[in-house]
């Protein structure tokens, strides 16, 4: 209040004195006016701070957002607030005792190959010997159908001969441990774990095998024939040339194919 009063005095002394005086005097008077009001200035500025007032009440609470969304990547899904991953395969990978060599598009369901040929890499008849000398019906061909054709194949070539071995059999008797090479133990024990299951492929199987594993350079295959289970007629059944990639009709009984199992999860 003390600085109103000196601030408002001394507008009313400038006035009293453009009054009473020259220019000259005049001037002096805003001079030292305006020195006073400076020096008021200051000692305002100087005047310490006083310390802060309690905080107000809050205000009223908002309403509520709209939840956040969450973006599952792939093998991840979201249900309820709970995640859950997704095992996936990929070719290539050693699963199940064999190699991984097809996948379906969920990468959890495909084909394995037996990582080593059959009869010790020799080659063997499709056919049971002369007894064998028939239509099986083994017809079907792509995923999954070399399964049926085994077991078509089985049932018709060991009618009149159960004592003979040709490569739909010896496909269906594979058995190996996890690491593809050691047989399993017989009688089969409940560990380690054996797998069975095996089937000689189909022609469209046996040609997934050789363009994924072969020559990819994933597996080593013998430059030979390797049989399929999928019969061209009475005589002959589909083989795979795995030096050219070449499928080819050929005798049951007088060619010589090499045997890869395969079998499906």
């Amino acid at each position: 209040m003390n600085h109103l009063k000196i601030i408002g005095t001394a507008g009313l002394f400038v006035m009293s004195c453009a009054a009473q005086a020259n220019d000259k005097e005049l001037w002096a008077h805003i001079e030292a006016l305006y020195s006073k009001i400076g020096t008021l200035q200051t000692q305002i500025n100087s005047i310490p701070q006083g310390a802060p007032g309690p905080m107000g009440p809050a205000g009223p609470k908002g309403e509520r957002g709209p939840a956040g969304t969450y973006t599952a990547g792939e093998g991840i899904s979201i249900s309820n607030g709970e995640i859950k991953t997704t095992l996936t395969h990929h070719i290539g990978e050693e699963y199940n005792g064999g190699i991984i060599f097809w996948v379906d598009k969920t990468g959890q369901h495909g084909l394995i190959a037996s990582k080593t040929d059959l009869n010790n890499n020799e080659g063997i008849q499709w056919r049971n010997g002369e007894s064998g000398n028939k239509v099986t019906n083994a017809r079907a061909d792509g995923i999954y159908a070399g399964e049926s054709n085994t077991k078509l194949i089985i049932a018709q070539q060991t009618i009149d001969n159960q004592s003979g071995t040709f490569a739909a059999l010896l496909a269906a008797n594979y058995r190996v441990l996890g690491d593809g090479i050691t047989p399993c133990p017989n009688p089969t024990t409940e560990s380690p774990t054996c797998y069975g299951g095996w089937y000689l492929p189909s022609a469209y199987e046996l040609t997934l095998l050789h363009n994924n594993l072969q020559r990819q350079g994933i597996s080593t295959f013998a430059p030979d024939y390797y049989w399929s289970s999928t019969e061209s007629g009475v005589g002959e059944a589909w083989l795979q040339n795995f030096s050219t990639g070449e499928l080819t009709a050929s005798g049951k009984a007088n060619t010589l194919g090499h045997v890869r199992a395969v079998s499906r999860f």
